[in-house]
């Protein structure tokens, strides 16, 4: 027996929403614990935040596999919240940017460095906001593409899973 178009949909929405959802809550939870270590609070929240945002995606998966088509919600929602989050945290940087603070930041290793390779601090001045800035803007860019774009993935399948849930008289079982 061969899977339906709409069941081939659902199993394809439970292994995205695993892969994603597992990922995402080890790679944040990991940054977060970073983060701790070095006292960076405002890591500590952002990373706690997607790392929530990862778990929720988990937990919609985990309805789905339930039967209840609620975990739609959960999928969605999870990557919107990461956009936003992301996007927000990005702009933030973008606007905060303060040269002088990053100058302060380089350690003697980083100024012998430059030495050895013939430049000076003076020669990196002008590149420096245009490299965070393009490194923001790449961040929320991605983002942007990947969350924006699985949201609407989620979104658009919900149909097919609806339709695949319907048919089943028990709950979903893992595949063998």
């Amino acid at each position: 027996m061969t899977d339906s178009p709409y069941e081939k949909s659902l199993r394809r929405v439970l292994f995205i929403s695993a892969m994603d959802g597992w990922s995402i809550s080890l790679f944040a939870g990991l940054c977060t614990l970073i983060s701790l270590l070095f006292g960076e609070w405002i890591g500590v929240s952002i990373g706690g935040i997607i790392t929530a945002c990862g778990i929720f995606e988990l937990r919609g998966r985990k309805q789905l596999t339930r039967g209840n088509i609620d975990g739609f919600k959960w999928l969605v929602r999870s990557q919107v919240f990461i956009l936003c989050t992301v996007l927000l945290y990005a702009s933030e940087n973008m606007f905060a940017y303060d040269e002088a603070t990053l100058l302060a930041g380089m350690t003697d290793d980083i100024r012998n460095a430059l030495s050895q390779a013939g430049l000076s601090v003076e020669d990196l001045r002008p590149l420096m906001k245009p490299v965070v800035y393009g490194f923001y803007l790449i961040v929320m860019g991605v983002t942007l593409i990947f969350q924006g774009g699985l949201a609407i993935f989620y979104q658009r399948s919900r149909p097919s899973v609806v339709a695949a849930l319907a048919a089943r008289s028990t709950p979903l079982q893992p595949r063998a």
